[in-house]
């Protein structure tokens, strides 16, 4: 299987990360390719491109797989191509193989048993062809190849980047042949010596090209109602596994300190790798799924007790945290916001109401009172999809905390806490993934809007009033809530994105006219 080239056709986040990692269904694409095939057998993976991010993923999602990992030492110079990466690694491979891109996803069952050699075929659009290698198929064998070509003949097929190599001598020697296919070195040199000298069946594939970002995007949308991902991290759920990447690895080695901090509360992390770290699948439900009035009630205690716990820093150290977290950050995200969405700022109509430019509405937040922040050891994103309860052991697991607050791992501000409690009680996270938000652009305004529970309110009372029974203020956390909302929108994709920064402004607008209001 090669790994080995670049993700340029896979967007923003074939930059980042292999393309042969991209999660589809809780699972890296080459997962999906592993699992197709029979237990025990032994890969050859060549790497090239990110290639140590797919050593790292391998290494933890599957340890009881035998693999050979071969560099590339050319994988996007003159001369590179799918053919020279697998001419690397012809020394694993002296007999006969299996050979998959690692683009190349399929439902039907194959039977590795097939001593005859063959290539998986699929029929497309002849007007695409050119981007394939065209397979002519006659009396159920074989006969040509035109690759990277146009071809308007129903006999040919497109070469889906599966097949079954048996006569290999024949075809490592024609592979050798340095012509250029498209600039490329493609592994059609080989193929085609096999169609001259053998016999070569095809074999008929139901079958998922995701190469590109659009036909990516396709497939993920079979399995997910909404694309709630980011570009700077990854999400697995394999093996027993939960495996958590970060394009950043100081992100992945801060989590993993963090987290030994307070075994108590978060799972123990098993692995670390690079970018990569693991824990074992935890037992429970998330809260948004079974959260009752009493479960919320504990949930509550249960922070005071295992989690918040205080921790003394000195007040200027932790106002200048607060200020560069809150403020600096702010200040940075919406940075990001504008250059992913140019334009003036100026008032909008949104949901009928109007509301000022987001640098007023900046330049009306007391940010001397959000800086005066609670110092404890803190979570960092206690939205609900981030929290386990198992019934069977009355117990409570954290997951995905924040590596960091303003750069300090061992503390943050317990007002963030809360503040990301209360905005993913009031944004239902997990509806959204759902997709039951609207969003529209009309001439007379913005107009969003999103599901909530039944019981939403119910559960904004009890936490307004468990942080005044604290004594903590809840203005200053509602502030916090549409700083969060505001700081989330560029991380994401349309139309969610552009939800959040409406819903931050309302929400900011709203809360800096009752805090104008007590003033008075």
């Amino acid at each position: 299987m090669l790994t080995a080239g670049k993700g340029s056709r896979m967007g923003e986040q074939g930059l980042t990360l292999n393309k042969a990692l991209l999660p589809i269904d809780g699972k890296a694409i080459i997962s999906h390719i592993i699992n197709k095939f029979p237990p025990k057998t032994e890969f050859v993976i060549g790497l090239g491109y990110l290639g140590n991010q797919v050593h790292q993923y391998l290494k933890i999602a599957h340890s009881d797989i035998q693999f050979k990992f071969v560099q590339v030492d050319n994988f996007d110079g003159a001369g590179s191509g799918p053919g020279y990466s697998l001419l690397c690694c012809r020394h694993y491979l002296q007999q006969s193989f299996y050979f998959v891109s690692c683009d190349t996803l399929w439902e039907n069952e194959l039977d590795f048993s097939s001593s005859e050699n063959w290539l998986g075929v699929a029929r497309i659009d002849p007007s695409l062809s050119d981007r394939y290698c065209n397979l002519k198929i006659i009396n159920n064998q074989i006969e040509d190849l035109s690759d990277k070509t146009l071809v308007n003949d129903t006999a040919y097929h497109a070469f889906v980047g599966l097949c079954h190599i048996n006569d290999y001598s024949l075809f490592w020697r024609a592979l050798e042949s340095t012509v250029l296919v498209a600039g490329e070195h493609q592994i059609s040199n080989g193929i085609k010596e096999l169609i001259l000298k053998t016999k070569v069946i095809p074999q008929f594939i139901l079958w998922h090209d995701v190469g590109d970002a659009e036909k990516y995007k396709e497939i993920v949308e079979r399995f997910e109602n909404f694309d709630f991902s980011k570009t700077n991290e990854s999400l697995y759920i394999i093996n027993g596994k939960v495996i958590k990447f970060f394009v950043d690895a100081k992100i992945t080695e801060k989590r993993v300190a963090k987290s030994k901090l307070n075994p108590l509360v978060f799972p123990k992390i098993t692995n670390h790798e690079g970018q990569f770290y693991a824990y074992d699948f935890q037992p429970g439900e998330t809260l948004y799924k079974v959260n009752n009035q009493e479960i919320f009630r504990r949930f509550l205690n249960f922070l005071v007790k295992d989690l918040w716990h205080l921790k003394n820093v000195d007040v200027k150290v932790m106002y200048e945290t607060c200020k560069r977290f809150y403020y600096d950050k702010t200040l940075e995200r919406l940075t990001l916001y504008s250059r992913k969405y140019p334009g003036p700022d100026i008032a909008t109509n949104i949901n009928g109401k109007n509301i000022p430019p987001t640098s007023e509405l900046l330049g009306s937040i007391p940010w001397h009172r959000l800086a005066n922040g609670m110092s404890t050891f803190i979570h960092g994103d206690l939205q609900f999809d981030n929290v386990l309860y198992d019934s069977e052991s009355d117990t409570f697991k954290l997951l995905d905390w924040r590596q960091d607050f303003g750069g300090h791992v061992d503390f943050g501000d317990l007002y963030y806490d809360l503040a990301k409690i209360y905005g993913g009680i009031f944004l239902n996270y997990d509806y959204v993934k759902l997709n039951l938000i609207s969003y529209s652009e009309m001439e007379n305004g913005i107009f969003f809007d999103f599901a909530q529970r039944f019981q939403t309110k119910c559960y904004l009372e009890i936490l307004s009033k468990f942080i005044v029974s604290q004594g903590y203020d809840l203005d200053h956390v509602k502030l916090l809530v549409s700083l969060i909302y505001l700081n989330m929108a560029p991380l994401h994709h349309y139309p969610f994105d552009k939800l959040l920064y409406s819903l931050g402004r309302q929400m900011l607008h709203s809360q800096i006219q009752n805090l104008k209001f007590i003033n008075d």
